[in-house]
């Protein structure tokens, strides 16, 4: 029987799923269960016959994206903290930028802090509650880190962004602009939680950052984007 790339054994024979995977040369690189969806990532541009950057969830019946994916492509997944982690070679997720990881909660993408530079990732692996990410990369986070790291800010963020400066109330209000502002411009002390930091959720901490900030606090601009 047919079978593109991927199938199903249900103990006797082997059926296809769907029209599988499409694609220069395609193939499925890894597989994970998530939200009682198969989930299938690797080198393909469509699934089931439906357009999808590498990544494609499969409900029993059909095909789906996970939003718009990623703008390059998946070598490893995982399941940590209730969401999908993704590993590989890429720079966006979603449409938001994510240096070679991410996650999706199941409606949306989002980095996880300055992800990993120099090359992608390769595994994913959860090990006494810590997401472990093995790779080429050589930095991480924007510390050096060669080839293996760990994900320990999993809880620092909570409700909207904006609480650069941890106070336990976890209120924003202008000692958080003037901590991002002075971290931002003359060197200051670092932020102990970058999602915090991150308000607008481009995957960056820069100045765009203190301005979204300062609007909101001051002005009544939009609210910093919620935590991941």
């Amino acid at each position: 029987m047919a079978a593109n790339n991927i199938a199903a054994w249900d103990g006797t024979s082997w059926s296809p799923l769907g029209s599988g995977m499409s694609g220069i040369d395609p193939y499925v690189q890894a597989l994970t269960v998530y939200n009682n969806k198969l989930i299938a990532v690797g080198y393909f541009t469509k699934a089931g016959g439906v357009a999808t950057n590498g990544i494609a969830a499969w409900d029993g019946t059909s095909w789906s994206l996970l939003g718009s994916g990623t703008n390059g492509y998946v070598h490893a997944l995982n399941i940590y903290n209730n969401r999908l982690i993704a590993g590989g070679f890429f720079t966006t997720a979603g449409g938001v930028a994510a240096n070679n990881i991410a996650a999706w909660d199941g409606t949306s993408w989002s980095p996880l802090g300055l992800g990993m530079s120099g090359s992608g990732v390769y595994a994913l692996t959860v090990y006494n509650n810590r997401l472990i990410a093995g790779g080429g990369f050589d930095v991480v986070g924007g510390k050096v880190s060669a080839y293996l790291a760990e994900w320990t800010k999993s809880y620092c963020c909570v409700g909207i962004r904006g609480n650069v400066d941890g106070d336990v109330d976890d209120k924003v209000n202008i000692s958080d602009v003037i901590f991002l502002a002075n971290y931002a411009f003359s060197g200051g002390a670092v932020p102990p939680c970058f999602e915090e930091d991150d308000v607008n959720g481009n995957g960056s901490v820069n100045v765009s950052d203190v301005i979204y900030l300062a609007n909101y606090a001051f002005s009544g601009g939009p609210a910093p984007v919620t935590c991941p």
